[in-house]
């Protein structure tokens, strides 16, 4: 049985994911992920410094121990959005190449959806269901009754840009909770054909780190199944609306999305009223998850870093 790793580089962080290959699907062994403003590390030509380059080198590399350590037999790098965004996209990938051996794999908006959507094929049972994965600096959304790569919708807006653009403090106030509901509202009438759907399956760590809070504050028992109702998700997001309330329920449960946690429920509303959706699974599976059963279907091609064997 052979193990598998993929690491994701993008705008906001660094992720790994560590993976057996059973006999008819993917056994999750590990995931992390490594936190990385990179846009503090982005120049005004929109290129990656030498110090943002060398920090993501830095945190690849700690990456790359993680999965030898977990005795991966082969790494693999994509791209969601760090290269995406970036004018020096092929320098730096070079550079990750030079000192680490790993070759990353740039995904386009649509191919980033459509792994996302693959990974979560198996929801497609569910009535009338839509795939949302806000990240942090796109937003896919997958129909789940058009199964193609061209019919993925990549919207240019994440947290962190909705934070960057609107929100001043560490949490958005009342008046910006309204800008920003009207943006997101705006980019979805502009780009996103509406048509009322009852399901939303939602993927990525924001949408994970969202149900945390959610199970702690309505005291939801562990379960296979993760579901929220729309109605209780509207009562959840006014309490982190609140000063009072919200800090201990965000520290608790995701201190490291305690800046992106409030914009990713805000525009999660947002998206969930404008398909009038009221159900809501929460799925384990991302791109990374996708973009390696892709692999091993033989539908992408991609260069791993093979690990040697110890011993």
């Amino acid at each position: 049985m052979k193990k598998y790793a993929v690491i994701d580089f993008s705008r906001t962080s660094l992720s790994l994911l560590v993976a057996n290959e059973e006999i008819s699907r993917l056994e999750i062994v590990f995931k992390t992920y490594r936190p990385i403003l990179i846009g503090d590390l982005v120049n005004k030509k929109e290129r990656l410094t030498e110090k943002g380059i060398n920090k993501i080198i830095s945190e690849a590399l700690e990456l790359i121990d993680s999965a030898r350590s977990l005795e991966a037999d082969e790494i693999y790098g994509i791209s969601t959005t760090l290269l995406r965004n970036i004018q020096n996209s092929e320098e730096v990938m070079n550079a990750i190449k030079e000192k680490t051996g790993l070759s990353v794999t740039s995904l386009s908006g649509k191919e980033e959806a459509y792994a996302a959507w693959y990974a979560n094929e198996n929801y497609k049972v569910l009535k009338k269901a839509v795939l949302f994965d806000i990240g942090g600096t796109s937003t896919e959304i997958c129909d789940f009754a058009h199964p193609y790569e061209s019919d993925m919708i990549s919207l240019d807006f994440g947290t962190s840009t909705i934070r960057s653009a609107f929100v001043k403090d560490v949490y958005p106030t009342k008046a910006e909770e309204e800008e920003i509901k009207a943006f997101v509202k705006g980019v979805l009438k502009e780009q996103v054909e509406k048509h009322e759907l009852e399901n939303a399956v939602l993927s990525g760590s924001n949408m994970n780190a969202l149900y945390k809070i959610y199970q702690d504050y309505y005291d939801v028992p562990q379960s296979h199944e993760r579901l929220m109702q729309y109605k209780k998700l509207k009562k959840l997001i006014k309490v982190l609306m609140n000063d009072k309330k919200r800090n201990s329920l965000i520290i608790k449960n995701v201190p490291e999305k305690t800046h992106l946690i409030v914009p990713s429920a805000i525009c999660l509303k947002v998206m969930l009223k404008y398909f009038n959706i009221g159900n809501i699974t929460v799925s384990s599976y991302g791109v990374k998850e996708g973009y390696l059963k892709l692999i091993k279907k033989g539908a992408v091609k991609a260069e791993p870093l093979t690990v040697a064997k110890r011993g």
